[in-house]
This record gives structure tokens, sequence and C-alpha cells, in this order.
């Protein structure tokens, strides 16, 4: 992990190195010496692989002292020093500073950074959360003290956007045409005409967000998803409005028979739309790492799915826990909007979310006693999900999902038959 400016220059230094070696690695005359033709490669993958682990260095260095990212998540102590290191560098205090803080040397800062804080007491980790302004609670959440955005346009940092992204995207098409450079040079105006007219303003003061323990989360990444997500569901009128009400047994019902079509997926999003639900689908970007969300925007219900892994069990999982989000944890002036990861460390009201879907889509009174629990062949899935009426791949994907093991029934999850539902987005990103 880069720590400080020294470190980022020395590693920019080696991955132009690393850059020269690759680019002059001439396989052909190694060939040509009778070389091994699996060490060549060896040799090549290990310069590849060492360039990309330092640009990931780069790129969160980067991001952190961006100073985008101040949301970040530990469940233990062992997590607790790359967040204090984070939290620092999101800040943009030096190590100089930080010992500043604190009454120690810069050297005693640096010592604690390279060796993770392994010699640091909780006192002394104690003092620089505090210095940085970090929140401990419960479940050991870090979170800076200032506010993530407001609805106010002038605590928003508009040159923050991810400008290419958006642009490469397509998503200022209604109202620009200009060039990559271009949009660069206006993009305070973009990004505010982009965030101005989504049809109801993102809030993240009534956000709960699942993300990955130690993760980073790039807000302003988030809230331009979250437009367009919005965007594209204005431009979809809606003919009925939302009741919490119709989110009862009959409709999970309906809806997970849906899951043995071929284009169930596509039909789900049908379904939802007669019960006032607008499911919009959209790639999720970098530094987001979302499965799907749910907003409740004036009592209009939203629901944003990336299709980020794209199989079968995972659609179904994923539309089903945000329809329990919907159903069970949206509520005006409190939470209004959920992102979830669904590969992160739950809490409480994750778990139980996580829990209520998994009894929808396949009841725990007929799964205590179910067949592939014990026997994971094809035919015997195959069997139980047909009794059950659910399609095969939710059933695989429980089994996964119950064992922690996700090297398993990989042919059986529909892995690849999502997406293809979806021929006009681009999922190349």
């Amino acid at each position: 992990m880069i720590t400080n400016e020294r470190q980022y220059k020395i590693t920019n230094n080696l991955i132009n190195k690393i850059e020269e070696a690759i680019n002059s690695f001439n396989k052909k005359k190694l060939n040509e010496e009778n070389q091994s033709k699996v060490l060549i490669k060896a040799e090549l993958d290990a310069l590849l692989s060492e360039r990309e682990n330092l640009a990931n260095q780069i790129l969160e260095y980067r991001t952190l002292k961006s100073g985008t990212i101040d949301s970040f998540r530990a469940l233990n102590l062992e997590e607790l020093p790359k967040i204090l290191i984070e939290a620092r560098i999101s800040k943009n205090l030096s190590q100089r500073k930080l010992a500043e803080l604190i009454g120690v040397k810069e050297q005693q800062i640096q010592r604690y950074e390279a060796e993770l804080y392994i010699t640091a007491n909780l006192t002394r980790l104690a003092q620089v959360a505090n210095a940085l302004d970090l929140n401990i609670n419960e479940i050991a959440e870090f979170k800076s003290e200032k506010d993530l955005i407001s609805t106010k346009n002038e605590n928003i940092e508009w040159d923050k956007f991810p400008i290419k992204e958006m642009y490469k995207r397509n998503w200022f098409n209604d109202f620009f045409n200009g060039s990559l450079p271009n949009a660069i040079k206006n993009s305070e105006q973009l990004t505010k005409y982009f965030f101005d007219n989504t049809y109801c303003k993102p809030l993240f003061s009534a956000a709960h967000l699942r993300i990955r323990s130690g993760g980073i989360v790039n807000k302003y990444a988030l809230i331009a998803w979250q437009c367009r997500i919005l965007d594209l569901a204005r431009k979809e009128k809606i003919r009925k409005g939302f009741s919490k009400n119709a989110l009862n047994i009959n409709c999970f019902n309906n809806l997970i028979k849906l899951s043995i079509e071929n284009d169930g997926p596509r039909k789900a999003i049908d379904y939802l739309y007669e019960f006032g639900i607008r499911l919009i689908v959209q790639p999720h970007l970098p530094q987001t790492h979302i499965d799907g969300a749910v907003f409740l925007i004036n009592d209009e219900a939203v629901i944003g799915m990336t299709l980020r892994h794209d199989r079968i069990d995972n659609f179904w999982f994923v539309l089903f826990h945000e329809l329990i989000h919907l159903k069970n944890h949206l509520n005006k002036g409190t939470i209004e909007s959920i992102f979830d990861d669904l590969e992160a460390d739950a809490d409480d009201l994750e778990k139980n979310t996580d829990e209520e879907a998994e009894e929808m889509l396949i009841p725990k009174n007929i799964w205590e006693t179910a067949l592939p629990r014990y026997v994971q062949t094809k035919e015997v899935i195959d069997e139980f999900a047909y009794k059950l009426n659910v399609n095969p791949a939710i059933v695989a994907g429980k089994i996964r999902r119950e064992m922690k093991n996700y090297a398993i029934l990989t042919n059986m999850v529909g892995q690849g038959e999502v997406r293809k539902q979806f021929p006009s987005i681009d999922f190349s990103y």
C-alpha cells in the first residue's frame, strides 16, 4: 500500500521500468533461442501481474488523495490500521501533520504505517482515529464527520464526478454532442445539468450503504449511477402508483414462477411495472461494487441492478433482496435509498433481508429436508426445482451460498444467461 508521496513517486518509476521491460520483451527471439515457451510465458505473466498490482496501488492512492472517499468500514481491529491510513490520505494529511496532531515525531507515524500499527496500543489507535475525526460505532464503522453529499449545489464538488466514464457511456447524449476533451473542459456545467435534471435529487442523508470491509467507495460515482438510474426511470411512464401492500406473498410467488422462463428477467421487469415498480438495469461504475439498489422517491419505487455477476441465480437473489428492502425498510424521511454490494459483510438489517429473500425463493421448511442439500447432482437439483416451480439455477445458487463454496455447480447457475436479455445495454465497461 502506498502511504506517502515518496512511495508514490517510487512506484510510478517502477511501473515505467516494468513497462519498458514488457515492451522490449521479444517472445519470438527467445523462441528462436530454444527457450522454454512455458518459462517465457511465466516471465511475461509475472511482469504483467506486477504491473497490475502496482497500478492498482497507484489508483487507490490517487483516489484517496482526491478526497472523494470519506466512508470506510472495518469489522475488527485487524482491519483498523488500513482504515486509519486510508482516512489520513483521503483527508490530505501528511504523515508529518498527523504526527503533529497527536504529539509524536513524523518518523513514528512512518513506522506505524509501515508495520500497519502493529506496535501501537489501543490508546494510540484511538488518538489517531480522533485526530482524523473518525467515529467508531458498535460494528466498527468509520465515517468522516462531514456530510456525504447535500442536495444544496454549493456543497457538491462537480469536478469529482467520473466525467470520462459518464461521457464514454453516452450519459450526456440527450443534451451534449461534443468531444471528450470538450466535455472535460465543461465538466462542471455538464454534471450540474445531469444532476439537476434527474427527476428527483438523490439524497445520501437518508441512505443505507452495504459496502465491503475496507473497501473504497467513490461517493460521486455512486451518485452519478443513481442519477442515471433515476433519469432512465423518469422516462418510463408508470401507469400505477406503488403501494407496499402490493408486495405480498402472492406477488413474490408469481414473480418467482417467472424464473423458469427463458426470458424470466425481462418478464420480471414487466411484472413489477404493473405494481408501480420501475426496474432499471445499468452497469456499475468503477469503485462502486454495486449489485443492486432501491430508491423510494416521492412515494415512487425504483430498483436499479447492475448485473455485475451475469448469472441467473444472482439476478433473482439480488432482485428479491431489493424487493424485501422496499417492503420492509424504505420509508419517506428515514431510509429512502439503499445501495447493496452483496459480497460485503452484512449488518443486522442486511442479514435479515438476506434471510427473507432466501425464504421467498426457497422456503426454509422445504429446504431443511431437501435432497439437493446432500446429493448435489444435476438430476437431483433439476427434479427439486421442477417440483418447486423455480429455475434450477436458484437451487444451485442457494447451495453455493450455504456452503460458501463458489467453485461448485458453476455449470448450473446460468452463467452468461442474463445480460444477453438486454441487448441495448453495453456491459463491456
